[in-house]
């Protein structure tokens, strides 16, 4: 299980690989809070291995029921929450799609230019 310290370093290594070897000062925050959500969701997730994932406890009548481990709802959050932070980091497949420029593009664009210039003269 990996600490705070080295998915904050993993995380900036991949960042910085992504903006020409600098990390913008606008994705620090994002940066830490996903290196502390990584690290939540692996003793989370450790905490239910640990236990299972169904726990048994007593009704309300004394008889033994099994239930989904609490913590599982939690996992799963956090799970959500790491994705949405790969995203906005741009370390997942889901990256904004770039535009390219192109040929249907530049055809229009030298259509206008040479019709305004008829119009000029």
């Amino acid at each position: 299980m990996a600490g705070y310290k080295t998915y904050r370093e993993k995380i900036r290594k991949a960042v910085k690989a992504d903006h020409n070897g600098q990390i913008p000062e606008r994705l620090e925050l994002v940066i830490d809070r996903y290196a502390t959500a990584l690290e939540k969701l692996d003793s989370t997730n450790k905490t239910i291995d640990d236990d299972g994932y169904s726990i048994k406890e007593f009704g309300s009548s004394g008889q033994m029921v099994t239930k989904q481990h609490p913590l599982y709802n939690l996992s799963l959050q956090l799970e959500g929450i790491c994705q949405t932070y790969a995203k906005m980091l741009g370390l997942t497949a889901a990256k904004a799609a770039v535009k390219t420029e192109s040929q249907g593009d530049k055809k229009a664009e030298d259509s206008v230019e040479e019709y305004l210039r008829t119009i000029q003269g």
